[in-house]
Formats: C-alpha cells, sequence, structure tokens
C-alpha cells in the first residue's frame, strides 16, 4: 500500500460564460459536482450573488476544509536600509494565486508547482485574485492561502468581480448583489462578513465593471445603492477587517476608470466621517498615455488620456483633503503581460528625496510563476521582482525595474516566542520531520509555510564568497533548507542578515538555535544578534550532532531585558575550500524550559471514503482543534505491517487524501493517524488519533496497458508498459506470423525483426483471480514507419465556422503551440476543419483543450465528433466522443484513409454554455495513402494458411517437382518478406494451387 501522487485597461480574468450547478448549501460547476462526486475531493468556494446568498456552512460539506486556522500574526517595520525607502508607503498584491475560480483544491494538491509566494515582507495586503462569468463572481481565498499569508503577518482578501459586458458581465448579476431589505440592510453584505469570519480572512476586494460608456446605461441608482452597500459594509464588519474598491464605477453609474483620485470616484473611497472603503486601488494609466474615455463630460468623444506626472500628487493632497491618508490610495501597476520588464514611471509614485505620493498595487506579480516553466526560474524571477537584478536592496540597478524593495522596508512577523522557522516554502520533492524522510512524494501545502528570511539576500562577504538559496534538496523539517554555497578563503568571514525581529520578551531561560549541515569544509558557525540601543553581539553556538544536521545553541539569558533588532547567520573559516555549501534547516528563538502542551485529538472522523475501481481510495478526514499551542497536524497512514507513512500535514483540522492504493488481499483496512505539532515542533505519540477504513473485497484486475509506440520500423522496439489496476502479476503474450513470444512484468520491451501485423494479449492477475486483455491484430510492424507517426496537420490549411476574433481563429490549433488556440462561443453546433493537403493514412487525433492551454478544467471539451472526407464534401464519422474531460485527448483513428478531418463540437464546456476552447489539434499519421502490411495482412494470412497445407499434402504425395517446389519457396519468400503488394501476394497463391491441383492429376 502506497500513497501515489497525483488585458484590458481594466482588471479582467476573461472567461466567458457558464452555467453551474445549484443546491441550497453549496454551488459549484456540473463539472466540479461529478468530479466531487467520484473523488470526493474538496473545493475552494466560489459562487454568484444568489447563490451566496443561500450558503450556509453547516450543510456545505466542504466548508470545514475552506478554513483558515493560523491567527493573523503582528508585524513590525524593520529598520531602513535604503534612503529611498518609504517608512508608511503600502503594497498591495492582487495575485493570481490559484489558477482558476473553479477546480481549486481546497488544502494545496500532490505536486510542488504553485505559488508559493514568500516575499511576505514587502506586501501589506494579499488579494486573492479570481472570479469570472463563467464559474462564479465572489471568491474567497483558499484555505493554504489564509494561513500562508497570516503566519507571515500579511492580511488576504477575497475577490468580488462583477466583469465588463464584453466579458460575460450581467446587469442582474449586480442588482442580486445589490438588493435591500425593508428596514435598510444589505442581505449580501452580511453574507460577505459571514463567510469571511467563518473561513477565517480578512476582508474584499471590490471590482465592479458591470456597466457600458454611453449615456443609455446611465443608472445613477446602481451607484448609490453601491456607496449605500459599501457604507453597510463598514458598519457591520470588524475594525480589522478591509474593503479596498477598485477605481472603475463613478458616481453616476458608469464605468470610467480614473487613474487617480477624483471628483467623479472619490465618494466610493469616502472622507473622515463617512468612510465607504478602507482603500481604493487606482487604475494603471498614471504611468502612460492611453486612449479612454475618462471624463464623463466628454462620453461622446474618446479622448487622450495625457499624463502630467502630478496625477498621484495631486490624488494624495485630495485624500488628504477629505480627512483620509495619501497611503490609503494604491497606484495600479499592470505587471500580469511583461513582470518585472513593464515600463513604470517611478519618480511619479516615489519622487526622489520625498515620501511616496500614494501607496503601490500590483496587479498579478503572479506574473513570476506564470511565465516560468521551472521552479529555479521562479524563484530567480521572484527575487528579481521584488528585491533586485543583484539580489540585494541596499544596491541600485541600472535598469528601470528596481525591485519593490526598492522603496517598501521590509516587515517582520517575528513579534513574539517562541519563534520557530524552518525555512519550509509550504512545498517539495519529499517530506523530512526532524532531518528523517518520512514521505518521499511530492507536496504543496502553503498552510505550511514558514517565516522565511527578511532580507533575500543580503551577504557581506570580507573573503569568502557565498551565495544563499533555497534547496529543494535538503530539509530538516518540510521540503527544502536554505544553502549557502561557493567558497572560502582561510581566515575569511561572511555574514548572512537573516530576519528583522521584535523580540523584547527575553527570559532567563531563552535560548536561540539552528539546525545545520555542512558539505565540503568546517567552519565555525555563529550568530550575530542587534539589540536596541546596543548595537550587535557575536554569539558563540555550542553544537551537537543531531543525525545528519548539527545542533548549535546559545543561552540569551544575559540579554534577559534587552529587545532584538535583528538576527544573522557569521560562517567563520579557517581553511580554504572552493566547494563549501551550508544547509541552514532550522532557527529558533524559544524558552528552554517552556513546555507547550497539546490535549490527545479528539473526535477524529471519516467523513466520507470513495473507493475508485476497487483499488484507489480517497478519505475526508475530520477532528476536533487539540490545542492553541498546536502549529500544525501530521497525518500518517499506517498498513497491515504497521509501516507508517507520512501523507500530509495542515495546520488545520480537516485533511483530504487522494490516491490512496489498497493493499491486494481480499480483505483489506487501512489505518489513518493525525498526530498533533506544537509550535516548537514537538510531538508525543499519546496525542495521536487513529481511525480505520475497510475497503470492498478484492476484485479480479482492470486490465489495461500502454504501448510506447503504436507502429515501428523493423528492427525497433516497443515497451509495454502495465496500467492495470489491482494487479499482481503480468503475462504478455505477442502473436503474428513472425513472433511468438511470451513475457512477464510490469514493463518489457519487445524487438521485431520483421514487419507484420501482430494480437497482443495480456493476463493480470491477483488474488481474486486474472483478466485477459486481448488486442487483435495490434502491433504494426512496417519499414514505411522508420520515422514514427508524424503530425499531418501541423501549419496545414485550416478554416472553422466561426471565431472569437482573428487573433483566435482556425489556424491557431494546427500551429504548434499551446500559447495560441482556436476560441469560439457557443454551446454545441462549432466546427473546425484541416485540409492534410493529400490523402493520408491516420492512426490518432490529439486535442489539446483549454486545460492544456492554462485554462480552467470546467472548460474542457465535453462532447465531439470526429469526421474525415476524401473530397471535402461527403464526411464519413470516425468518433463520437462524450464526456471528455481530460487537458489532452487522444482518439484512435484506426489507419483510415483521409485528407480532410473535421471536429465538430457537440459540447463545449463540461457545463452548459460557455465557449470552444482548442489550442491544437495534431493529426498524426504516415505520409502515405497505404501501409502495405495492413492493405495485405488477410491475404499474406491466407497465403501462409495455403502454404502450410500445401506443403503438407505435396509431401503426402511422396513426388518430386522442381516447379511447384519453387513457386512454394517463392511463396514462403513472400511471407517473410511481408510488404509486397496485394496483387504479387494473390497471383501467387493462384499460382501454387494451380500447381498444385495440376501434380494431383498427375
Amino acid at each position: 500500500m502506497k500513497h501515489r501522487r497525483f488585458i484590458s485597461s481594466a482588471i479582467a480574468a476573461i472567461m466567458l460564460f457558464g452555467v453551474v450547478s445549484t443546491t441550497p448549501s453549496y454551488a459549484m460547476l456540473e463539472s466540479d459536482v461529478q468530479v466531487q462526486e467520484k473523488t470526493g475531493q474538496p473545493f475552494s468556494s466560489y459562487w454568484y450573488p444568489n447563490e451566496l446568498l443561500q450558503w450556509n456552512p453547516k450543510t456545505d460539506k466542504d466548508a470545514k476544509f475552506n478554513v483558515g486556522t493560523v491567527p493573523l500574526k503582528k508585524r513590525e517595520s524593520a529598520d531602513k536600509v535604503k534612503d529611498s525607502q518609504d517608512e508608511n508607503a503600502k503594497v498591495i498584491s492582487l495575485a493570481i494565486a490559484n489558477k482558476t475560480t473553479s477546480s481549486t483544491p481546497s488544502q494545496g494538491k500532490n505536486d510542488m508547482e504553485g505559488y508559493n509566494f514568500s516575499y511576505w515582507q514587502y506586501i501589506d495586503t494579499l488579494v486573492a485574485w479570481g472570479g469570472s462569468a463563467g464559474e462564479g463572481l465572489i471568491v474567497p481565498p483558499s484555505a493554504d492561502l489564509i494561513d500562508a499569508a497570516h503566519t507571515n503577518g500579511v492580511p488576504v482578501l477575497g475577490t468580488i468581480f462583477f466583469p465588463p459586458v464584453e466579458y460575460g458581465g450581467k446587469d442582474a448579476w449586480l442588482d442580486e448583489f445589490l438588493q435591500k431589505d425593508a428596514d435598510g440592510t444589505f442581505p449580501m453584505a452580511k453574507k460577505l462578513i459571514e463567510v469571511a469570519k467563518y473561513y477565517n480572512f480578512d476582508g474584499w476586494f471590490v471590482n465592479q465593471e458591470t456597466g457600458g460608456k454611453g449615456t443609455s446605461n446611465l443608472k445613477p441608482e446602481r451607484a448609490k445603492l453601491m456607496k449605500e452597500f459599501l457604507a453597510y459594509l463598514q458598519e457591520i464588519k470588524s475594525d480589522n477587517m478591509e474593503i479596498i474598491w477598485y477605481d472603475s464605477m463613478i458616481d453616476d453609474g458608469r464605468i470610467f476608470w480614473q487613474n487617480s483620485l477624483t471628483e467623479y470616484n472619490k465618494n466610493f473611497l469616502g472622507d473622515e466621517s463617512n468612510k465607504l472603503s478602507d482603500g481604493i486601488f487606482l487604475n494603471f494609466w498614471w504611468t502612460n498615455n492611453r486612449m479612454a474615455v475618462v471624463d464623463p463630460d466628454n462620453v461622446d468623444n474618446q479622448i487622450i488620456y495625457t499624463n502630467t506626472g502630478n496625477e498621484l500628487k495631486e490624488s494624495g493632497e485630495l485624500a488628504e483633503y477629505m480627512g483620509r491618508s495619501k497611503y490609503d490610495l494604491y497606484a495600479g501597476i499592470d505587471v500580469q503581460a511583461n513582470g518585472y520588464n513593464t515600463q513604470i514611471k517611478w519618480d511619479r509614485l516615489f519622487p526622489e528625496g520625498k515620501e511616496a505620493n500614494t501607496s503601490l498595487g500590483l496587479y498579478c506579480p503572479s506574473w513570476t510563476y506564470d511565465s516560468s516553466s521551472t521552479i529555479d526560474e521562479f524563484l530567480e524571477k521572484e527575487e528579481r521582482f521584488w528585491i533586485n537584478e543583484n539580489g540585494d536592496p541596499r544596491k541600485d540597478s541600472s535598469n528601470e525595474w528596481k525591485g519593490i524593495s526598492n522603496n517598501i522596508v521590509e516587515k517582520t512577523p517575528i513579534t513574539e516566542l517562541p519563534f520557530v522557522t524552518n525555512f519550509s516554502m509550504g512545498n517539495g520533492k519529499f517530506f523530512n520531520v526532524n532531518g528523517e524522510e518520512v514521505s518521499h512524494d511530492e507536496w504543496n501545502h502553503r498552510g505550511m509555510m514558514d517565516v522565511l528570511p527578511t532580507y533575500r539576500w543580503i551577504v557581506d562577504n570580507k573573503k569568502n564568497n557565498l551565495e544563499a538559496s533555497i534547496d529543494y534538496n535538503e530539509s530538516y523539517y518540510g521540503g527544502n533548507s536554505i544553502a549557502l554555497e561557493g567558497s572560502l578563503a582561510k581566515n575569511g568571514t561572511t555574514k548572512i542578515k537573516l530576519f528583522a525581529t521584535d523580540l523584547d520578551d527575553l527570559k532567563n531561560n531563552t535560548e536561540i538555535s539552528i539546525k545545520y549541515k555542512e558539505d565540503g569544509s568546517k567552519a565555525n558557525i555563529k550568530l550575530e544578534l542587534v539589540f536596541k540601543d546596543k548595537g550587535s553581539k557575536v554569539i558563540d553556538l555550542k553544537t551537537s550532532k543531531d543525525g545528519k544536521w548539527i545542533d548549535a545553541t546559545a543561552s540569551l539569558s544575559q540579554y534577559k531585558k534587552d529587545e532584538i533588532e535583528e538576527i544573522s547567520l557569521i560562517v567563520d573559516s579557517k581553511d580554504i575550500s572552493n566547494s563549501y555549501k551550508l544547509n541552514l534547516g532550522q532557527l529558533s528563538v524559544t524558552d528552554s524550559k517552556q513546555k507547550l502542551n497539546v490535549s490527545k485529538v479528539k473526535d477524529l472522523k471519516v467523513e466520507d471514503f470513495k473507493v475508485i475501481d476497487n483499488y484507489y481510495g480517497n478519505v475526508r478526514l475530520t477532528w476536533s482543534r487539540s490545542s492553541e499551542n498546536v502549529s500544525h497536524y501530521e497525518v500518517y497512514m499506517e498498513d497491515s505491517q504497521g509501516n507508517r507513512e507520512l501523507v500530509g500535514s495542515t495546520p488545520t483540522n480537516a485533511f483530504f487524501i487522494s490516491d490512496i492504493e489498497r493493499e491486494l488481499s481480499l480483505d483489506t483496512k487501512t489505518k489513518f493517524i493525525v498526530k498533533p505539532v506544537n509550535e516548537l515542533f514537538e510531538t508525543d505519540n499519546k496525542n495521536e488519533a487513529s481511525i480505520t477504513v475497510e475497503w470492498p473485497k478484492l476484485e479480479v484486475p482492470k486490465a489495461n496497458f500502454e504501448m510506447s509506440d503504436p507502429i515501428v520500423a523493423p528492427g525497433q522496439s516497443i515497451t509495454l508498459t502495465d496500467k492495470s489496476l489491482a494487479g499482481e502479476t503480468v503475462k504478455w503474450k505477442i502473436e503474428g506470423i513472425h513472433k511468438n513470444e511470451e513475457l512477464e512484468g510490469n514493463e518489457v520491451t519487445v524487438k521485431f525483426d520483421k514487419p507484420g501485423v501482430y494480437s497482443l494479449t495480456q493476463i493480470v492477475s491477483n488474488a481474486a483471480g486474472e483478466t485477459v486483455n486481448h488486442k487483435e491484430d495490434y502491433i504494426v510492424v512496417s519499414s514505411q514507419s522508420k520515422d514514427g507517426l508524424k503530425n499531418l496537420a501541423l501549419n496545414k490549411d485550416a478554416k472553422a465556422n466561426a471565431e472569437v476574433n482573428e487573433n483566435e481563429s482556425a489556424k491557431f490549433a494546427f500551429d504548434g503551440r499551446l500559447n495560441s488556440k482556436w476560441c469560439t462561443l457557443g454551446e454545441s453546433g462549432n466546427w473546425i476543419e484541416v485540409d492534410l493537403g493529400k490523402e493520408n493514412i491516420i492512426k490518432e487525433l490529439r486535442m489539446s483543450h483549454a486545460q492544456a492551454g492554462g485554462e480552467a478544467a470546467s472548460m474542457n471539451t465535453s462532447e465531439y465528433t470526429i469526421e474525415i472526407s476524401q473530397d471535402g464534401e461527403n464526411w464519413v464519422e470516425l468518433d463520437d466522443i462524450k464526456g471528455n474531460n481530460k487537458a489532452v485527448s487522444r482518439n484512435d483513428l484506426n489507419y483510415e484513409l483521409a485528407r480532410y478531418v473535421r471536429v465538430k463540437i457537440n459540447k463545449s464546456e463540461q457545463g452548459s454554455g460557455g465557449a470552444t476552447r482548442i489550442y491544437e489539434i495534431e493529426v498524426l499519421g504516415i505520409d502515405s495513402d497505404k501501409i502495405l502490411v495492413l492493405d495485405n495482412k488477410e491475404v499474406l494470412y491466407q497465403l501462409n494458411n495455403t502454404i502450410n497445407i500445401l506443403e503438407k499434402e505435396y509431401y503426402k504425395l511422396g513426388i518430386q517437382n522442381n516447379d511447384f517446389e519453387t513457386l512454394l519457396n517463392k511463396c514462403k519468400n513472400i511471407v517473410d518478406k511481408v510488404e509486397v503488394e496485394i496483387e504479387d501476394i494473390v497471383e501467387a497463391e493462384n499460382d501454387l494451387i494451380s500447381a498444385f491441383e495440376i501434380l494431383k492429376i498427375q
């Protein structure tokens, strides 16, 4: 048993239309409903307005899994590092932290990919950006994101997104949202507060862009209602909850992005005595000139919005005139397309030698992840984006993008004891506990993210040459550590600034400790502490071995009345080394005698146990929180021999485990153990709880396999890989004229010396019995396939019945790229076809749907028909596909002859309505109008049978005839050669039969 891991001027997530399935308790797209019914996967919430009004956490079976449990940590500002940093300016980040609104797991996933943001010290608020017309408009942050943000002292907001009409927005949705009771209250406002409190996040970002620019769409009553709604939200929300407004709607109800605080939008911010929003995110055009209607007085004419460079300064002055802070305004920068290559006139926001004119708003800094193909590239781009090209916030960059740290002071959540960090990024290739691997599977759970170094990376080198980075190959606890790598100089010292802190509760028993390991040499490792008003002190450490890791500790009793403001690591070398590496696995400041007791886990329940194909199991576990001292829970799975494997860890008290492989005994049980870990990362088996599930009786295997190539050339090999469910032993039989072979194993490789068509039989067995999976004439060996199957449709002429625009026309489905697509509106009736240029043998149609291009799985094409034609007029249906939900679908075309291939869309998405999104269509085949081994297969078999029969009869005659034997050998040579024209085979067989008939007469 094991655990198998599986834009426009406005802010707009452009996802078109859609219909959802609703119940009184929760709302999900039909595709998510189907997935959940099969797998039990909990999803992060998303709603349309009326759905949220019906929401009840008591009847929403996913609600428990969407609760963030980490309280928001207090933060303090660090000391300024650069003169250009503004101590009061704030940063709000609107990040696409989850790829899609729908289909987002509540708490992480079983691979390490994801937007694991770790530069929390430079932002003051995170908005979990989401919402689309096709999925839902009201989107709270997922639980793992809430916990990661709170661990680092950053409030996180959900998104309320009313799209522009051209992107599927509807006036009806806005009217539902703003409905008002007779007593003057707003039901939706109450629901927004209820959701935020229940899920434990910190407010909402309101982006209202539904509405036209013309006078015909003038609805001032809607703007009036919106302002009343915002005022009511301010009245009923708690003081620590934020409501941020986006610069879109103006007083008369229309959508006019002002790009600054003006007379037209200031009333959605509100003044000192009538605050409507806690902040306003200003549109992006303050940094360049754009064509737009920005002044309602010029509604009938587009005018150039021309910057003077004073817009932000004047906005700040207007805010202060209203009794508001200028830092309640966030000057928006759209970095979704170009990241740190975006051209920004920074001096308009941060004038040299002066205070910032406003705070900073970032739209889609998640570009660093979305534009990266590897985790290393993502980390490199993050550093460049947030700090600067050189990785040191004290240095100026010659490039225009100086990094956010150039102007923003770092903040730290390290304000109280105990403080423990394992430098976890919240993901990994494996999971270690105290330096020992307890899971070898990839994972991602941002709720397990720690506080990362405040200063990334400030390295003072006197003689040594060390560089710091995230290391996913070493870990003390979790999936990574901090690596210092490079060369050491004799009698050289390196100081690495780690953390800004505000720790003033030091006691007699307070100690500081690090866990580290070295490779390549030995150095003297120390810590440097900066104390308020007392300067820095170098702390020597007492070391002891803790497995592969060194435990280095020092008492801070002599500093019990002091306040620590900074912690740095010192590497002091005595010997020269050109390949030194130090991994820093843990740092803690704790009371050595403090005991953080936790109670035993109680009320452990299996909320749901889904068994898939009698082999895989998915489990929902919930339990009661043990104690306030709990940092998180480790969740283990135990087999019948008592072997434990970590299947996840979470700070919440609900966890979903997927893809558990059952033991292949007739009757199987699996035990799950939940163990609490306190804030000192201590645990005790006595506090764990366990629960056992019983599997249904074992069934015979479900046989299946993959073949490396459906067609190969003589002398080449194919690999057969078993993909059966619940199989223990696998046997294979390959049968044909020139090969009869039996093999055994989960993966076997077979070489074919002769051309031909071969049958394949797979026999899979377990304790319940065996399954035979026979494929007649399944393997094709032909000299015509020496280069394999070719994409015959690449860059060929294509057409479709419709397209959204010329940039999403039919040709983009055949250009070999996954960053372009054919897109057209409508639930059904659309079609696309390609002209292969001539008749060819086609074997497979491969389609890359929306998910393959980075869009939601809910947008994958659900139903379609494949047709072929020789003349483009008369069509033959090859396949009618229903229920596809794959990102890339593969359909066997069985070596048909065709010049034209057409795909007709019968259901464009997983739900109803929507649009067709096809990123690539590949027609794989042979650049020929026939394959000899297939064409002559039947007559060749017939000739071989004729040879066997007549040869026996010939010997029975007891005579010798050279002419007959010559014909017999000729026929044998044809069978041996295989790839012979069918007419030659038939002629040879007829000649042989005729010759034998003559012999019989004689």
